[in-house]
């Protein structure tokens, strides 16, 4: 039966359709093809004339797997509807993957066509491929990397044994360094203690002697136990108070020698307020703290002596930076009546702090404030933790 002759609305919408169809007749031996439609030649490139009278197989080429034609010859013998993936050949060459619906259409009992449509899935096999090549390099890439592994795992356990080794003979070494740093710790607390009592014993004697002598020798004699109480105080710090026996936190040093001189000159409490801002970042060894807080201690002596005459109140700041540059700055500043006209004669003070700034490689500067109250001292030193070999004292 010539379907093209016949025509209809279902010739036309099977024509018109741009999914490529086919129809076979399952009466005539090889099941050939009698009709198709413009989309089934696009996708196969042949002519109609070329595809008439053929069979599905002439797509499929001769390197069909066998197993996939028994499944549609039983498929077409047991007269059911199946489906199946189909790698078709072009008659230019191309290999494309198609999803064939084989449909049987039944008269009387019997099949008189086949209705056949396809559907082009050649990009969905494509990346199905590809993933399966993906997965299969990732497979021998893994393969390889756990090989891999698995030698720098032995090697690591050789290693492991190893150090255990090592690490049980410098624990037999640490412990009998333990004892030696212990008797080290205690040689040193030992020291700071017996500074201590000299330093307490020294204070005693010159406190002994301002009582028996007359009341200019009594001032100066109180101003040397004074330096003598701040340098003792580091030593406390240095035995009692710091984790290091060879480091100072700056900080709380100050903080606690401003609040021991306020109690210990200022007998109006309430009349000075002393303050310190320091920066955490100070930490430095005795060489360096001791003369900082010899310094500190002669500028808050003169503060209290001189700056709050007749029970004036007023403040002082102790501030200790570390800005860029490789430098530190103390400056010590009240606000209080300022400078007088000229030095007065015999001040010891001020002379002691350039000498003691010396020994830091620093360099003093006495000014008057800003606003035109009160007195700053400041002293600008190398910051010791920019210093080289600085670090190895610690």
């Amino acid at each position: 039966m010539d379907l093209a002759a016949l025509g209809g609305p279902f010739v036309e919408a099977f024509d018109a359709t741009r999914m490529p169809m086919a129809i076979s007749d399952p009466n005539v031996a090889g099941n050939p093809i009698v009709y198709c439609n413009a989309a089934f030649l696009q996708m196969c490139g042949y002519d109609r004339k070329e595809v008439l009278g053929q069979d599905y197989f002439f797509l499929i080429g001769r390197h069909a797997d066998p197993s996939v034609v028994d499944r549609i010859k039983q498929a077409v013998a047991a007269r059911r509807e199946f489906t199946e993936d189909i790698l078709f050949h072009t008659k230019d060459g191309r290999e494309i993957w198609v999803a064939a619906l084989v449909d049987p259409m039944v008269e009387d009992d019997r099949v008189v066509r086949h209705f056949v449509s396809f559907l082009d899935i050649t990009d969905r096999v494509q990346r199905v491929q590809g993933l399966r090549e993906a997965k299969a390099t990732l497979d021998r890439r893994v393969a390889t990397r756990t090989k891999r592994l698995q030698a720098a795992k032995d090697k690591l356990e050789e290693e492991v044994e190893r150090r255990r080794r090592t690490e049980a003979l410098l624990r037999e070494s640490l412990a009998e360094g333990e004892v030696a740093l212990k008797f080290r710790d205690f040689l040193v607390q030992e020291v700071h203690h017996r500074t201590k009592n000299a330093l307490q014993l020294a204070t005693a004697l010159l406190q002994l002697q301002a009582r028996q002598s007359e009341p200019p020798v009594q001032a100066a004699l109180a101003v040397a136990v004074g330096r003598l109480l701040r340098i003792g105080e580091v030593h406390e710090l240095l035995a009692y108070q710091s984790e290091t026996p060879n480091t100072i936190e700056v900080a709380p040093y100050l903080l606690r020698l401003g609040r021991s001189m306020l109690e210990g000159l200022v007998t109006s409490p309430g009349q000075v307020e002393v303050e310190v801002e320091a920066d955490e970042e100070a930490v430095w060894a005795p060489d360096v703290v001791i003369p900082l807080g010899l310094i500190v201690g002669e500028a808050l002596t003169n503060a209290f002596k001189y700056a709050f005459p007749e029970g004036r109140r007023g403040r002082i700041l102790v501030n200790l930076s570390l800005p860029d540059g490789g430098l530190a700055r103390l400056r010590i500043e009240d606000d209080g009546i300022g400078l007088p006209p000229s030095r007065r004669q015999g001040a010891l003070g001020l002379k002691l702090i350039e000498t003691l700034a010396q020994q830091i490689q620093g360099k003093v500067e006495l000014v008057s404030r800003q606003d035109g109250t009160g007195t700053a001292v400041s002293v600008t030193f190398p910051d010791p933790n920019t210093v080289p070999g600085h670090s190895d004292q610690l």
